[in-house]
């Protein structure tokens, strides 16, 4: 305890950074905790749940809201079955990670309460992933977030991220009760709580502090996820049978964009299957450029490599789509599905025309031939797609009797990019609603209209891809600054127009 004492008085006065601490002072301050690190962890046994039985290491708390949350899990045994189903996926690898930190296994357990484990789970504050971040906290811990990928939902960096700040929490509160408060509400919520209860000469203890009713909860909510997994009868479920060995591993993709429906049939999976353990790529394309790492299933990663190293997928790549095409008009130039282009694009539409010439992906390689259009970068493939995020010049205030279809007829959008653009989850509308009907107009890139990118082909060459942009072989060396005819497929090139 008074090593505790020590490092919390010191952080509180602002001698001594939480972040950092070495091992040592961690391992030291864990020591001292209701979780002791003396006692080592048994042999891991066949069934995860007991391994994570024998890590259990908070006190017990004294609070009549534990039962309240027994007996909210009692009575919904199918959702507690659904939880646990989804958990399967993802727990091996948390509990490995909270015993190598030494924490207690409680940890493990907290996606229950924070997303029952759902990866795709998104939280009115803007929180998301099985952890719950929102964007400031998961940048600050190094999720990086953009709108090809969104760390807060990627299993293993948002695991990392959430034990690091669980880990900081602990050394600034000392007590894992107060740091699992400061991650529900804030460390400044916590600070604020435990320094007014100080001024009145209160305890300053979890129970004893004036929290938000949610953060009053939250620990208590655990402890009855705790009492289901020592006593799964008394919840009327039983615990599913998890190994204790790894669900997942991890394989990397260096090659052209592949979407994820594309990935699921190489990997051997249902495209929800993939999804539930890849939730991070909101446009459920996995970008080219760089190495990308995926995670699937340990009995199908041998098969997914084998498929990938033979390259047969849809390869998908930015093109520029022509103001007034419609989406099938797109969708059969390139050998693909209206559904395929508008989930992996947001399409700017009027009357289900593109209103503007818009960057958009496509799978090139099914492109047939002479109906292909123009290459573009993913650079303006992504500043095109945040011109489309962009604020709305236009608001509706909602009205009684308003609905979806009416409003999509009024303002000439389709119901789908009324809900894209607000973010619905439902069709459902509450009068006052603020609703975005007109994404704001976007200038057009000189830059882009001088200059396109195309992605050589198999059987391509310099002649053939002159010929069809109607530019000779010169010109076209001389802008790629080419020394030979020679071009590989996959190879980008510059093509200038006047």
């Amino acid at each position: 305890m008074r090593l505790r004492l020590i490092v919390s008085a010191a952080l509180s006065v602002g001698l001594l950074s939480p972040l950092a601490h070495g091992e040592q002072e961690m391992r030291l301050a864990y020591g001292d905790s209701q979780h002791s690190s003396s006692a080592p962890f048994p042999e891991q046994s066949d069934n995860l749940w007991n391994r994570i039985r024998a890590g259990l290491g908070l006190a017990e708390l004294d609070s009549p809201l534990i039962q309240a949350h027994v007996d909210w899990y009692s009575k919904r045994p199918d959702y507690v079955a659904r939880m646990l189903d989804r958990s399967r996926r993802y727990l091996f690898h948390i509990v490995e990670e909270v015993q190598k930190r030494d924490m207690p296994m409680e940890i493990a357990l907290l996606p229950m309460v924070e997303s029952a484990f759902n990866p795709q789970a998104y939280s009115r504050s803007h929180a998301a992933g099985i952890w719950q971040f929102i964007p400031s906290t998961g940048r600050h811990y190094g999720l990086k977030q953009d709108i090809w990928y969104d760390g807060r939902r990627d299993v293993t960096a948002a695991t990392q991220a959430a034990l690091d700040y669980l880990q900081k929490l602990f050394l600034d509160f000392g007590s894992w009760e107060l740091a699992l408060a400061a991650y529900n509400c804030g460390e400044g919520c916590v600070s604020r709580a435990i320094r007014k209860n100080a001024a009145q000469g209160k305890p300053t203890d979890y129970l004893s502090l004036p929290l938000p009713p949610e953060t009053r909860h939250y620990v208590p909510k655990l402890m009855a996820i705790r009492q289901l997994v020592l006593n799964p009868e008394s919840f009327g479920v039983e615990l599913n049978d998890i190994p204790d060995a790894p669900y997942f591993t991890r394989v990397s993709i260096n090659a052209g964009a592949i979407d994820v429906h594309s990935a699921a049939k190489l990997a051997g999976l249902t495209a929800e299957e993939f999804l539930s353990l890849n939730p991070a790529f909101p446009r459920k394309l996995i970008k080219s450029g760089s190495e990308v790492s995926v995670l699937v299933p340990v009995d199908h990663a041998e098969a997914f490599q084998t498929n990938l190293e033979k390259g047969e997928w849809d390869s998908w790549h930015p093109v520029t789509a022509r103001k007034g095409m419609t989406v099938a008009e797109i969708a059969a130039q390139f050998g693909t599905t209206p559904a395929r282009l508008a989930e992996h694009n947001q399409l700017h539409l009027r009357k289900g025309r593109l209103v503007k010439d818009q960057v958009i992906l496509a799978p090139v390689g099914n492109a047939e031939a002479g109906g292909e259009l123009p290459a573009a970068t993913w650079r303006e493939a992504e500043a095109d797609a945040g011109k489309m995020a962009a604020a709305p010049a236009k608001y509706h205030v909602v009205r009684k009797g308003d609905t979806l279809g009416q409003l999509a007829r009024q303002y000439r959008m389709s119901i789908g990019d009324l809900r894209r653009y607000n973010r619905l989850k439902s069709a459902r509308l509450r009068t006052g609603q603020r609703l975005a009907v007109e994404p704001a107009a976007a200038g057009e890139s000189a830059a882009a209209m001088a200059a396109t990118r195309y992605t050589v082909r198999r059987g391509d060459t310099l002649y053939s891809i002159a010929s069809r942009f109607k530019v000779s072989v010169p010109e076209l060396k001389a802008w790629n600054k080419l020394d030979n005819n020679n071009v590989q497929a996959g190879e980008q090139l510059t093509i200038k127009r006047s």
